[in-house]
């Protein structure tokens, strides 16, 4: 079984970041193009943002897991600071759905968005949009942080799924944010 994780996990996790980016293009597309979609949508996020968050959080951390226990990918400074910010998702996630308490969003958006600002500029410096030489960890002996293991369709790597993910956790809170206010009359679903 590790044998074949270690052969073909990263085959199959950059196909499935392939498709979720594309129909995440076509579901904010159809939120902005389809005002019953949205209804629906933002309705089905308010309900169960407790779920949402807990099954997304758990796949960015199974993940990040796996490359680096099982296929053997040592992390570097940046990609700590990513797992330092999406790691307590899963247990805000867990706590929210034993809990009930949706309020959990109000901390895992400013997550969401620090991890995510950080997982796009190690992104950009693996695709090198950025010279990151002046980072001490682009020089780790370890884990350099502009090494890559991953380049699939041409922008897939292992920071770009993180970012997949943090977008992925900020929109659906954002959309919870934005139902929440609707549902207390202080906003349209606009």
């Amino acid at each position: 079984m590790i044998s074949f994780i270690q052969t073909n996990f990263t085959a199959i996790v950059t196909f499935l970041t392939l498709i979720s980016n594309i129909l995440f293009v076509i579901f904010i597309l159809t939120i902005f193009g389809n005002k019953n979609f949205k209804e629906k949508t933002y309705k089905f996020v308010h309900k169960n943002i407790a779920w949402i968050l807990l099954i997304l959080s758990i796949i960015a951390v199974t993940g990040s897991l796996t490359y680096s226990e099982i296929v053997g990918y040592v992390p570097c400074d940046l990609c700590w600071w990513q797992r330092i910010f999406m790691y307590p998702q899963v247990i805000l996630g867990l706590i929210a759905v034993w809990k009930g308490d949706k309020s959990v969003v109000n901390y895992v958006l400013p997550l969401s968005i620090i991890g995510g600002l950080i997982a796009f500029f190690h992104s950009l410096v693996h695709w090198r949009v950025i010279n990151a030489s002046f980072l001490a960890c682009t020089s780790s002996q370890t884990a350099p942080c502009a090494k890559v293991y991953v380049l699939q369709y041409g922008y897939i790597t292992i920071p770009f799924m993180a970012l997949t993910m943090f977008i992925y956790l900020t929109t659906v809170s954002i959309i919870y944010l934005k139902a929440n206010a609707k549902e207390r009359g202080n906003d349209s679903y606009a």
